[in-house]
């Protein structure tokens, strides 16, 4: 059956700022943010509704990989498909997206590296870049193959989209020869990682990262790109002065409308100061997943 993905991404905005879905500050923020652009005349971008909608048509042709979902293709919850129309439906006069760095934080056990996976495999295959180098990166080399090794695995299985195009699935690296693209997963042990032309980088866990050095690598690295992206994805961590939470008061500014950065979008979700964290209505706050994953 076919889903109207606008039409849901805008009934969780709906939903959450008028409170039936229970929210945090920073996720009512994200949505009134998209909910006052949608209103925006005279700025550089438009909303594509094609482009919003295709990135999750595509995932949902995916299949899970792990869990008691495994071989069943993947339904995007309307929390996921807010952030994937939002991240990818806004586009300048060229088609060119506007946000070129994503950062996610949302609890353990909500998808979050299904998702990811997702989109590496989309930014492999999907997004018409032609040589585009996809990376997955971490502290180490066990955490950067979570995402690629469910990538892996998503397209080992999925025939069809091997087909479609042209990809080839080797032991460490996925290839699309087509259009000369690649996807590998990256850590901070590697030889190096100077010299990277990224088209979309993946950093799992963001808070694990005690240094900004891989965090200002890829960023580096996709400036000559038309529309990278930079996809950071996390839980909440202990290192309070790390790149993270760097990232994170960035975001927070950006969410009260005390920075403007149009290319950056950033969602958090988690518990209000004051909440009790073992009531049901904070812990789905933190877990948009809550009776589906959670």
């Amino acid at each position: 059956m076919k889903r109207d993905y606008v039409a849901i991404a805008n009934k969780y905005i709906n939903d959450v700022l008028t409170g039936k879905v229970p929210a945090c500050l920073y996720v009512k923020q994200a949505c009134k943010r998209q909910f006052n652009d949608l209103k925006r005349k005279r700025w550089p971008y438009h909303f594509d509704d094609d482009k919003a909608c295709r990135v999750c048509k595509f995932i949902e042709l995916l299949k899970h990989v792990k869990g008691p979902l495994a071989g069943e293709n993947i339904k995007l919850e309307p929390w996921q498909i807010f952030i994937l129309t939002t991240c990818f439906g806004w586009v300048d006069k060229n088609g060119f997206r506007r946000f070129q760095q994503v950062y996610i934080e949302v609890s353990r056990g909500n998808g979050k590296s299904a998702l990811s996976s997702g989109i590496a495999l989309y930014m492999l295959c999907a997004d018409g870049e032609k040589g585009a180098d996809v990376y997955s990166f971490a502290t180490t080399r066990d955490q950067a193959a979570i995402v690629f090794n469910d990538a892996q695995s998503m397209a080992r299985s999925n025939p069809e989209l091997k087909a479609a195009f042209g990809l080839s699935v080797l032991a460490k690296s996925l290839v699309v020869l087509g259009t000369n693209s690649k996807f590998l997963a990256k850590s901070a042990d590697a030889s190096t990682l100077d010299g990277l032309n990224t088209h979309c980088g993946i950093i799992d866990e963001l808070h694990a990262h005690k240094t900004r050095e891989i965090y200002e690598v890829v960023k580096t690295s996709i400036g000559k790109r038309s529309q990278p992206l930079l996809w950071c994805i996390t839980t909440a961590g202990f290192i309070l002065d790390g790149v993270c939470m760097e990232v994170r008061q960035f975001v927070v500014k950006i969410l009260t409308g005390t920075v403007k950065e149009e290319s950056q979008f950033g969602i958090i979700y988690t518990i209000d100061e004051g909440d009790d964290w073992r009531s049901d209505e904070a812990l789905i706050k933190a877990n948009p997943n809550w009776n589906v994953s959670v």
